[in-house]
């Protein structure tokens, strides 16, 4: 259930909203995008991860590892 990222290898483009959104849509587990019709329920769960989580950047809420909890949906 992933967007589609451009192919560009420009820097540009890479740091820009679009693609960027794309990337960090794509990066959410899997229970919060399956939630993503309803917008009320999405933004919900985003916030459940990012209160539970300490994002200090972009990288490392994209790069995440498994050890950090996310308890979606509980």
């Amino acid at each position: 259930m992933n967007l589609h990222v451009p192919s560009l290898n420009l820097t540009k483009v890479q740091k820009g909203v679009y693609y960027s959104g794309i990337t960090l849509f794509n990066s959410l587990p899997f229970d919060i995008k399956k939630v993503a019709h309803n917008i009320n329920k999405f933004w919900h769960e985003l916030k459940k991860i990012l209160i539970k989580n300490s994002f200090y950047s972009v990288e490392k809420c994209i790069d995440r590892d498994a050890t950090y909890d996310i308890g979606v949906l509980q």
